[in-house]
């Protein structure tokens, strides 16, 4: 029995390892992923230690590898409440203050494991029994640390409890999985801890399954991450888009599985179950093509059926070969009477990777059957083709935009930086480069926290893009610092500009609330805000972008080494 049990916790080591290596390489793309790996990897651990306790071994190494499980423990608790917090908001990140909590107070309790002997709080006596097994009687940090573990996975379980609550559709679906996951080990162990203490009260020593209910809870995890795509795609506004609109609308992970399905497209799935498909292109499809009969009803689809299933298992044959080449339009004919517009566009993460697909399917029977409805049909369609233009447009304007300030962001001025100078080359115009700096910036922070230097910001970048002209660019370079291009600008000019901008920001006045946080009411002060600049015009000092950075970098030194709130320009 004891060799049985051996291999049973030898293999949940192997399975959590591996299960460890596929979250880890998932990580750009799920990031779930990461802490799901982590806390696979604390269950690998605490299980490979669980073999050695069915083995016959000496003593002194079963009361070190005892010791060490509680790393896997502490390790596996914490990688689960990260990943109920990475799967329930995609945008969190853990903190450097809350990873340091989490961190010393793990390793205050597994430090006091290792030094039980010095002081029998951990464990108040550990003895070898008849069958020369480590036998220990629980101590109060046990009950603590126990305490402390059971804290963590409640409050991930909260977090997942609220998530789900508040989710719909296949978002409930995916949460469901990750709930179900985590009440595998809570149940499991405290029926562990039950049975302990009832062989306690005997003399005896139960067997701690709970790393085995564990391997359980990491597999359901993974497969509600890496099977059903979970969170890949953030569910934005898909109540109020998603949901309403009259497109089928199927949205695909990166392996080619369905993550998500709108009314439409399973009303359109129903509706196509049973009937055969054939293709017909684009430039040969006409009216007189189509029958008169309406396409035949098909088996009832629920999303189940669907979500979780390879595309090509569950959608028309005939959208296969769309599909398989990633990005395309195409019509086509499902079914008698039944003919779709089908689209399918990549989705990338902020880094450029592949998150999946979105399938659009336009269902345009009645646009090919009536053609007196022609005209129509087509305005209707370049109207939501304009649409689509519009909010890709409005995305990648938000994508080149400063979250803080609206202003545009530094990798839009690199690219228009280039493109300024290049024609700046090409013409013979002059071209002059402001770099800005808020002066006392840090003290601000300091003094009023982050919410008053982030008003700061504000008001500096709203007053700056008061006084820019068509044509200029002004940009938020990072941290307090912004540029301002100047197409057609001569140094004396820019200067001049800069310096009516530099007096102007000297009269705005911020109103920042002051005095301890809680207090009521708070006294407010109106803070002066100033700035020193730096002017660099090419070709005089540059003919690339980076060199006339450099040189304007090089006079806003100069400005605030001459007192601040002044304009230098580069020499």
């Amino acid at each position: 029995m004891t060799a049985l049990l051996a291999l049973a916790f030898a293999f949940s080591g192997v399975v959590c390892a591996l299960t460890a290596v596929l979250a880890w390489r998932r990580r750009a793309n799920t990031p779930a992923a990461g802490a799901l790996a982590a806390a696979m990897a604390g269950i690998a651990l605490w299980s490979a230690t669980g073999v050695f306790v069915h083995l016959p071994v000496e003593l002194t190494l079963q009361r070190v590898t005892g010791r060490i499980s509680f790393i896997g423990v502490h390790l596996t608790v914490v990688g689960l409440w990260c990943t109920s917090r990475a799967a329930t908001d995609r945008s969190w990140r853990l903190r450097r203050a809350v990873a340091l909590r989490l961190v010393s107070s793990s390793a205050l309790l597994v430090g006091a494991v290792f030094t039980n002997p010095w002081h029998q709080l951990f464990f108040s006596s550990a003895r070898a029994s008849a069958t020369g097994r480590l036998q220990v009687e629980l101590g109060p940090l046990f009950w603590v640390d126990m305490a402390y573990c059971y804290l963590l996975l409640g409050w991930g379980v909260q977090h997942l409890l609220r998530a789900w609550w508040r989710a719909r559709s296949v978002f409930r679906h995916q949460l469901s999985h990750l709930l179900l996951a985590s009440c595998v080990p809570v149940i499991g162990n405290l029926t562990v801890l039950a049975v302990a203490l009832v062989h306690d009260q005997r003399g005896e020593r139960a067997v701690d399954y709970t790393p085995l209910f564990l391997a359980l809870t990491g597999l359901i995890y993974a497969r509600a991450i890496f099977r059903h795509g979970l969170l890949r795609l953030v569910p934005v506004a898909r109540a109020q888009v998603v949901e309403a609109i009259e497109d089928a609308v199927v949205v695909l992970d990166a392996d080619g599985r369905v993550v998500d399905v709108n009314p439409a497209a399973m009303a359109l799935l129903t509706r196509t179950s049973s009937t055969p498909t054939t293709h017909i292109p684009t430039s040969t499809c006409t009216a007189s093509d189509v029958p008169d009969a309406p396409g035949v009803p098909g088996v009832p689809v629920t999303s189940s059926d669907v979500v979780g299933q390879l595309a090509v298992q569950v959608l028309p044959a005939q959208l296969s070969a769309l599909l398989s080449s990633g990005t395309g339009r195409e019509h086509v004919r499902l079914a008698e009477g039944v003919h779709l517009d089908a689209r399918v566009s990549a989705l990338r993460g902020a880094r450029g990777q592949g998150l999946g697909r979105v399938l659009v399917l336009r269902d345009v029977s009645e646009l090919v059957e009536q053609r007196q409805l022609a005209q129509r049909a087509s305005q209707r369609l370049a109207e939501q083709l304009a649409l689509t233009q519009a909010l890709q447009q409005r995305l990648a304007e938000e994508a080149v935009r400063d979250a803080l300030t609206g202003l545009h962001n530094r990798r839009h001025l690199v690219q228009v930086l280039q493109e300024a100078v290049d024609h700046a080359r090409s013409t013979g115009e002059p071209l002059s480069v402001v770099l800005i700096d808020v002066d006392r910036f840090k003290a601000v922070n300091d003094t009023y926290g982050h919410h008053g230097g982030d008003a700061v910001l504000q008001a500096v970048a709203a007053r700056l893009q008061r006084g820019c002209r068509q044509g200029d660019t002004l940009a938020r370079y990072g941290g307090e610092e912004f540029v301002l291009l100047l197409p057609a600008t001569t140094a004396a000019q820019a200067v001049r500009r800069v310096e009516q901008l530099r007096r102007e920001c000297a009269q705005t006045r911020v109103d920042l609330p002051c005095g301890e946080e809680g207090t009521s009411p708070r006294r407010r002060v109106a803070v002066a805000v100033t700035f020193s600049a730096g002017v660099a015009t090419c070709p005089e000092r540059g003919t690339t972008g980076d060199e006339l950075l450099v040189a304007a970098d090089r006079a806003l030194y100069a400005a605030k080494a001459g007192g601040r709130d002044r304009v230098v320009t580069a020499r």
